[in-house]
């Protein structure tokens, strides 16, 4: 299942903020809590650059992976992440980030506004779907985080914040029990053991469960081959459903969109050209910036769809993806996040960890990412031993004046020359 899984999976994530979101959400007379997501022409434009940097991520993510493998990926759990520490960046490093982000051309305020209209607005759209985004900010006791950074966080991203003894194994428990309530029992933990140089963890947590609108008949479910990207085949669980769907069928590339709920959120399914790889066909989604021609190239039709089942757990350190993408200062010494204290720090790893589970009913996935923010380390103490014969000067140090020059051949002399 391992090619046609990995569209599946990062596609669904791009249609969590997908062009489609920017129209009204349907009213339903029976929830008063349904809200809509009205875009201003500056907020669509940031969808798209979330959109960009989605899929720049993802082929950065495809390229380096093994063929045989699933991969997973939530690019909006990500950004949200990451520009809660963009609060803290300052200069070339701010920059940077910007650059990676795709937020190139919208001020600190701006991005904060459009993700606290993203964070309340989108779990709000579709009362049969269910969209958690939870975001958490966890500091060293003692570490002189900044009031500011702080408010910001907790202001536009509704961060939970907490300062915590980071040497009990306490603080890894409770990191992780958010974690795991956060997303559903879906994903238990992020955090394995807190590094002794870790200053602070942003972590963002998105859970999503979704019906279809047309349910898969269980008994239907029939075992087919699926032709695995080594050339093995494998017997699977195959679901399948005749009825008018919107799919995309150009002698070249087939897909089909599946909505959930009440249509506000669906997982776009692509498959690739013949002799195309997944991977390739990713690039070229990047590349031509070809999802929105594609995505128009859909239409209804009468259609048999055959559609495999699978479940799988993914994770990733997103330390390499990232610095291709431009940001790689953030990782160094030479990174700049004074916004957050007034001391030198750097980013160590971005972590995500992703499940997934399809089957006859829906979707249910999830997706947990971690920045962890270090102390920079300071240069390491050299040692120097003058155990063998020395030179030594001195000198004034206006002028450079030499006053004295001497050999120390052996220190336990008290007197030499007589």
């Amino acid at each position: 299942m391992n090619t046609l899984n990995i569209i599946y999976v990062s596609i669904f994530n791009l249609f969590l903020i997908a062009p489609m979101a920017c129209e009204d959400a349907k009213p339903d007379s029976d929830n008063e809590e349904q809200q809509t997501l009205n875009l201003s022409p500056a907020e669509e434009k940031k969808i798209h650059q979330d959109n960009a940097f989605s899929l720049s991520l993802f082929r950065e993510a495809a390229e380096r992976m093994n063929p045989n493998e699933n991969i997973l990926l939530s690019p909006i759990s990500a950004s949200i992440a990451l520009n809660m520490l963009n609060n803290g960046s300052k200069g070339a490093t701010k920059d940077a980030m910007n650059k990676a982000l795709k937020s190139e051309g919208f001020t600190e305020d701006q991005v904060n506004a459009y993700y606290k209209k993203l964070i309340n607005i989108l779990p709000n759209l579709d009362s049969a779907t269910t969209l958690k985004i939870a975001n958490s900010v966890w500091y060293r006791q003692g570490f002189n985080i900044l009031p500011d950074f702080l408010n910001k966080n907790e202001n536009f991203y509704h961060a939970e914040i907490a300062g915590l003894d980071f040497g009990s194994m306490d603080a890894t428990a409770k990191i992780n029990s958010w974690v795991n309530e956060s997303t559903n029992g879906k994903i238990p933990g992020i955090v394995d053991k807190i590094p002794d140089d870790m200053m602070l963890y942003l972590i963002n947590a998105i859970y999503f469960k979704g019906s279809w609108q047309e349910k898969f008949d269980a008994s239907k479910t029939t075992k087919m081959p699926f032709a695995r990207s080594n050339a093995s085949s494998l017997n699977t669980d195959f679901m399948n459903i005749e009825k008018d769907l919107n799919i995309l069928d150009n002698g070249e590339m087939q897909g089909v969109e599946l909505p959930y709920g009440n249509g506000q959120y669906s997982m776009l399914v692509l498959l690739p050209p013949a002799k195309t790889s997944a991977a390739e066909l990713v690039k070229n989604l990047v590349d031509k910036d070809a999802l929105g021609e594609i995505y128009s190239g859909f239409a209804k039709r009468k259609t048999r769809l055959y559609l495999p089942k699978f479940k799988f757990s993914y994770q990733n350190k997103l330390n390499d993806e990232l610095t291709k993408l431009g940001m790689g200062v953030a990782f160094s010494e030479q990174a700049d996040f004074t916004g957050v204290a007034k001391q030198d720090l750097s980013v160590d790893e971005v972590k995500q960890k992703a499940f997934i589970e399809v089957n006859e009913e829906g979707t249910e996935a999830a997706a947990v990412t971690s920045v962890g923010v270090v102390a920079t380390s300071m240069p390491m103490v050299r040692t120097l031993k003058f155990d063998r014969p020395f030179v030594f000067f001195i000198r004034e140090n206006n002028c450079g004046l030499i006053l004295f020059t001497g050999i120390v051949n052996d220190p336990s002399k008290e007197s030499n020359g007589e």
